[in-house]
């Protein structure tokens, strides 16, 4: 049978696990196709089909911190740190006890059950494994009786994972001090109106007495617990792959209503090992649903789980993609499986970032993997049957669903994947608001925003989930804290604000954030003394870029983050001023003029020649105009013309730090050495096999398992992302400096359109406005020759390059005369009204 099926069908590799090669294979996807969410036109949103959860998390009131006004702070819980036994009793009433029931427990790593006053379950979680949450499932139907019932429980607190949220709510989650339970009138694994929930009415203390689990024991004197949230009840549940664990929670979703899914089929099964058993219609998993002749079946002989000849196959799926594996039953009986996820072979077969989990399926029931992403998922069958089959084993692909509005296409490639790639990045990290990657850490980090809101702002044209997330970054008023407790990505949030305000012109937004950024400011001007040294005042964490010195409390951290700053207060005080207030936005211009003057004075080199030998540290002396023009040669020269050489510590760049070196190269007017270290870096990538960008990457490191080798947090391995936003700067670089759309008042009110083909033959796209879109096409015809459509509202300046001495460009035919910028190499043209026009030299 295997032998046929391999005959008749590629797409099947018989190889055995963890002998293929660990690099990844290049995508053959075509051209426009990446992601397979781009065509849908009618989403099925998860409200439509899913009502959220009634069962809350709950705590202990003494200990519980949500409803704190406190400031949040990032840190990853101490495994031993907080680990006091905490108990819970509820009283619940049955007329007639179910014949069947099980009750759900999760959050905590350790619980002593009573039912009625008898033990019915002593368990733990294992610590090792990466998921804070675990659920335990419980048969009690043998405990339950007619009228008064109760439940007394001794836990203690989950795990718990590294996260950062401006909400004490989601905090106390993330520390692992959540409860939440529910009863069922069903066997193991099958859904039904539950009996129990956890809520308000359950009582819960540190302190308990003798006999505390017995039914007649008296808690009157124990408080009410703090009923913190429905498990469903807010977007910051979330975050940080903290629930990740309640994927076998009967009914769990864990998924904004606002997004959308769509079930695929993998593209390729390999490293089929059917051990002892034997597989039936393997063709079933790479065929949309119903198109295959018979049901994918396995024939188990082994049924012991964790035997080492239980089979196991893999899923390829072809590309990055953000979601879950489901699994939906054609059985009698239960079956139990596992499944593991890998964004490359390398994570898959030796490291899943989320460990390998079990997953008990119901008869006739379907059930699903952890949310996350990945390429590649291994689906282990453990037990069950002896005959299991399934009518489906299949990607549920969880996404955001918004139209790609922007788009780039040009003579290379090359560098049309490397922006549909870089767009497609962005999109897979645009979940329960942008994070920085949809399989670590799932959660908001300004840094990160700063390049795939730019991304959002150029192509998807998003506001709901943009505000949202900068909303949450920066939390209500008052500011009492840097954003993500980091310095640098305090100056992130205004940068990011003003570019979303140039892009949509959201003035209502930008009025409703205004005492949080006039906060926010005045609370990172804080961090300077009278000489405006940066002095670290709040004793945060400094971030600049995983680099050697540029991580950590340093003086080349204190130093870039200086620079940020000075962008920020420019940033800032556009914004104010855009607001009528003129005497903050005067401030902040004069401490920018400050903080410029002190650290021309103080990291300026003359015997470098440059702001030090950093890339990271002059790119952003570029941006924040502390550099001046007048030192940009010699910049170049001492340290940025070495962009794309080969590197070694500490001269390493991640493709986020990457994003600003693009940006002070166009600055520089060095667009072309920019444009093929594009092709170099994030084409390198490409050349490796990514279908979305990496968290970090260098063209150096080794090929032979390149995840391995990447290197992010200031360590190495496969948890490092494979689809990073932070590492998609190409997309909106290529529309803003080959096309030259740069909006720079709100709204696209006032845009420069400084078209650029470097070394192309060709290249055309649109950027979406408030008015309609804004495109542009460009070739070469006895020089450039520029086609732009301008929308109503839309009023652009076109520096249009010209041979020197020339003043007059062709518009539609007829000449006009314009002024000369950029020392004559261009001349500036007002274009006021809408229309279409074509630009040539005469």
């Amino acid at each position: 049978m295997q032998q046929h099926l391999l005959r008749r069908l590629p797409a099947l590799c018989f190889l055995f696990a963890g002998c293929l090669p660990a690099q990844q294979r290049p995508s053959s996807i075509p051209a426009g196709q990446l992601d397979p969410t781009r065509s849908v036109t009618q989403p099925q949103l998860f409200s439509a089909l899913h009502t959220p959860l009634p069962e809350q998390y709950i705590w202990t009131r003494e200990d519980s911190v949500a409803g704190s006004s406190a400031p949040s702070h990032y840190h990853s819980p101490g495994l031993h740190h907080s680990t006091a036994p905490h108990y819970f009793r509820v009283e619940f009433h049955l007329d007639h006890p179910p014949a069947q029931a099980t009750l759900y427990l999760a959050g905590p790593r350790s619980v002593s059950l009573y039912v009625n006053g008898v033990l019915a379950e002593q368990i733990s979680s294992d610590l090792l494994n990466p998921l804070d949450m675990h659920v335990f499932s419980v048969d009690v139907a043998r405990l339950l009786k007619p009228g008064r019932n109760v439940l007394a429980m001794e836990v203690v607190r989950g795990r718990g994972v590294p996260g950062f949220v401006n909400s004490p709510l989601a905090m106390q989650q993330i520390f692992g001090e959540v409860l939440a339970a529910k009863l069922i009138p069903a066997p193991d694994g099958v859904d039904a109106p539950p009996i129990l929930i956890s809520g308000p009415q359950w009582k819960g203390t540190l302190h308990a007495s003798a006999g505390w689990q017995q039914p007649r024991f008296d808690d009157s004197a124990w408080p009410a617990v703090r009923s913190l949230s429905s498990i469903e009840g807010s977007i910051d549940l979330f975050q940080w792959n903290a629930d990740a664990g309640l994927y076998d929670w009967p009914g769990y979703q864990g998924v904004s209503p606002f997004l959308a899914h769509l079930y695929l089929p993998a593209g390729k099964v390999e490293d089929v090992t059917p051990g002892r058993s034997s597989f039936q219609h393997l063709e079933a998993l790479t065929e949309p649903e119903h198109a295959s002749p018979g049901e994918f079946t396995v024939q188990l002989q082994s049924t012991a789980p964790g035997n080492e000849y239980a089979p196991a196959l893999t899923l390829d799926f072809g590309r990055e993609v953000s979601g879950r594996i489901e699994l939906v039953s054609a059985m009698d009986s239960p079956a139990t499986v596992s499944i593991k996820y890998g964004e490359s072979q390398g994570e898959l077969n030796h490291d899943p970032y989320l460990g390998v989990n079990v997953l008990r399926l119901a008869a006739h029931q379907s059930g699903h993997g952890p949310k996350s992403a990945f390429r590649y998922a291994r689906i282990g069958f453990l037990s069950g049957g002896p005959e299991l089959k399934f009518k489906a084993i299949r990607l549920e692909d969880i996404y955001y669903p918004v139209h790609y509005q922007g788009s780039f296409t040009s003579s290379d490639p090359l560098l049309n994947r490397i922006w549909e790639t870089a767009a497609y990045t962005v999109h897979l990290s645009m979940q329960d608001d942008i994070w920085d990657a949809p399989k670590r850490d799932r959660g908001r980090w300004m840094g990160d925003l700063d390049i795939s809101g730019r991304v959002s702002d150029s192509i998807f044209f998003d506001r709901f989930l943009l505000k949202d997330t900068l909303s949450r970054l920066i939390g209500p008023a008052p500011v009492q804290q840097h954003v993500n407790g980091i310095p640098g990505y305090s100056s992130f949030w205004p940068t990011t604000l003003q570019t979303y305000i140039q892009h949509t012109g959201d003035l209502a937004y930008l009025r409703q954030v205004q005492p949080q950024l006039l906060q926010l400011l005045q609370f990172m001007d804080r961090e300077f003394d009278a000489q405006n040294q940066f002095l670290n005042r709040t004793h945060a964490w400094q971030f600049v870029d995983w680099a050697p010195d540029l991580f950590g409390d340093t003086m080349q951290t204190r130093q870039a983050t200086s620079l940020e700053y000075v962008r920020a207060y420019l940033a800032g005080a556009d914004l104010l001023g855009q607001l009528g207030d003129r005497a903050d936005a005067q401030h902040f211009q004069q401490r920018a003029a400050q903080l410029k003057q002190s650290l021309q004075a103080t990291l300026w080199s003359p015997a470098q020649g440059a702001f030090g030998p950093r890339w990271q540290t002059n790119a952003m002396a570029v941006l924040s105009g502390v550099a001046e023009p007048s030192q940009f040669n010699s910049i170049w020269k001492n340290v940025l013309a070495q962009v794309g050489q080969p590197t070694f510590r500490p001269d390493l760049i991640t493709p986020y730090y990457g994003a600003y070196v693009l940006d002070a190269m166009a600055r520089m007017n060095r667009r072309e050495a920019a444009l093929g270290w594009i092709r170099q870096y994030w084409g390198g990538m490409i050349a490796e096999g990514a279908t979305s960008f990496w968290e970090a990457y260098d063209p150096s490191w080794p090929k032979n398992d390149p995840h391995a080798d990447l290197q992010a947090d200031g360590r190495t391995g496969y948890f490092a992302s494979l689809a990073h936003g932070w590492s998609a700067a190409p997309a909106y670089w290529l529309l803003e400096q080959v096309l030259g759309i740069q909006p720079v008042a709100p709204g696209f009110s006032q845009t420069i359109l400084r078209p650029d083909l470097l070394d192309l033959q060709w290249a055309r796209g649109q950027e979406p406005t408030p008015h309609g879109f804004l495109k542009v096409e460009l070739r070469r015809q006895n020089g450039l020759v520029a086609h732009i459509q301008l929308p109503a509202g839309v009023h652009a300046t076109v520096l249009f390059p010209v041979p020197a001495g020339a003043t007059q460009v062709l518009i539609n035919g007829a000449p006009r005369t314009g002024r000369l910028a950029e020392n004559g190499a261009r001349l500036a043209i007002p274009l006021d009204s809408p229309g279409n026009y074509t630009l040539r030299v005469p």
